[in-house]
């Protein structure tokens, strides 16, 4: 069953969900430039980038926004959402490499593993940050062109399908322990 959505709605929850992510780099960015990082607060972030950002912040782009601005202001091939994808499937990659490489610096104690891992992290929050910046600033601002979007899913579908609300309050509790606002 296909139902309107509201596009302001929809871009609002988005711009919502960038804010908890940037909040979640900032915690990064403070776990991965300390001396010793704190394996179980890297293991919960990786979680937080694979269920949060990908399996739901992505999803709700790319079942509920990118479908219709592709149906109704512009085709895939070279457009904004064809980048956007394609940054995706960056975070995406990025995520999987942090956690295999997780795996390789707590199972075996490589060190090796460790610093690629923090370089890993690092890629994938400098990408993050960019491509927040490109939806806000330009492909967000650019869908409210569309007063509804066309979709098979709602935003409560996705976020209570991958426990959106558990996710913000673990971050929550992160930010609180490294002290970030």
């Amino acid at each position: 069953m296909i139902v309107k959505v509201n596009t302001a709605y929809v871009v609002d929850n988005l711009i919502k969900d960038h804010d908890v992510i940037l909040g979640s780099l900032k915690v990064l960015y403070r776990v991965i430039n300390s001396d010793n990082p704190d394996a179980r607060d890297l293991e919960l972030l990786i979680q937080f980038f694979d269920s949060f950002i990908d399996k739901c912040h992505h999803a709700k782009e790319e079942y509920i926004l990118f479908p219709t601005l592709n149906l109704r202001l512009f085709p895939f091939e070279g457009s904004p959402v064809y980048v956007m994808v394609t940054e995706h499937g960056i975070a995406r990659y990025l995520i999987r490499m942090s956690e295999e490489l997780l795996r390789m610096w707590v199972d075996n104690k490589d060190e090796g593993a460790r610093q690629a891992l923090i370089d890993h992290l690092r890629l994938l929050a400098d990408h993050l940050t960019q491509h927040i910046k490109k939806e806000n600033d330009v492909l967000f601002p650019g869908s409210l062109a569309l007063d509804t979007l066309d979709s098979s899913r709602t935003v409560e579908d996705i976020e209570r399908e991958t426990n959106h609300e558990e996710w913000i309050t673990k971050i929550n509790e992160l930010r609180k322990k490294y002290r970030v606002e």
